[in-house]
């Protein structure tokens, strides 16, 4: 079973019990956190969600959690903006700023570079580049927002959200994290554990034709070994009843969705 037992009383889904808030040189935990290039400022979520979050503060706190941080292009420059030296950046440097990119080559940050033309996104060449150096499980920031400069990209949006399919992370737990939502993928046989708050929403999203066997625990409105299509919306806006709950399926592709309603703590 996948599940959220990070160990703190953040919460969250899609995190293996066997990989609690990885601590530095302990046991064979090795977590990733790959930061993409959407906008993860304060003005962006705080002025318009009431949860008003210090993003900043936020992604401190899970680059703490990391073991291996990687900036994917302009990803890293959120790292860096917030005091954060990721150990890698990847991509083809298009939309991180030379200033930045002065800084981090001063710093001795080591570049990953490729070209503008290439057959895959910086995302994805930085989640390769994170599972090539050990990743364990995966946490993804900067991947469900708009990009800095403002401009919607629904096209990096539903790439990014497809990439948690990419036959490298088939055995390796992996999530789409913001301050206020994360997006994980189970492929049945599987099942997932969400932990969060009673209000919280949680959403079940079918990616292939159908998804079979869906049982949940812990929502406002089970589901026992039901059967969700591919376009239809019954799995969307189910609520927490507690503070954990549990989502499996048989057979077939599901997103599983978490957005919040509550403050997320920032001291775990």
């Amino acid at each position: 079973m996948k599940t959220a037992g990070t160990g703190d009383q953040s919460g969250g889904i899609g995190v293996p019990d066997t990989t609690q808030l990885p601590q530095p040189g302990t046991g064979n935990i090795v977590h990733a956190l790959v930061v993409a290039g959407g906008s993860i400022s304060t003005t962006t979520l705080s002025d318009v969600h009431p949860l008003r979050l210090d993003n900043h503060a936020w992604l401190v706190r899970e680059a703490a959690r990391a073991r291996i941080i990687i900036g994917a292009d302009a990803g890293a420059g959120h790292l860096w903006a917030c005091g954060v030296r990721p150990d890698l950046v990847v991509g083809d440097l298009d939309s991180l700023g030379q200033e930045t990119i002065v800084a981090l080559e001063s710093a001795g940050v080591p570049f990953d570079r490729h070209p503008t033309m290439k057959d895959a996104t910086d995302l994805e060449l930085a989640i390769r580049e994170a599972v090539n150096r050990g990743a364990t499980s995966v946490s993804i920031a900067g991947a469900t927002g708009s990009p800095s400069d403002g401009n919607e990209r629904l096209d990096h949006l539903f790439g990014n959200v497809g990439l948690l399919g990419h036959p490298i992370l088939r055995e390796i737990p992996t999530r789409l994290i913001s301050p206020i939502s994360e997006i994980c993928l189970i492929t049945g046989p599987e099942s997932v554990c969400i932990i969060g708050a009673p209000g919280d929403f949680v959403s079940l999203v079918p990616l292939t034709d159908h998804v079979d066997g869906i049982t949940t625990t812990g929502l406002a409105y089970p589901l026992h070994g039901e059967r969700l299509a591919w376009g239809t919306s019954r799995g969307i806006s189910n609520e927490l009843r507690h503070a954990t709950a549990t989502v499996s399926a048989t057979a077939g592709r599901l997103l599983v969705i978490l957005q919040r309603r509550h403050h997320e703590p920032l001291n775990g």
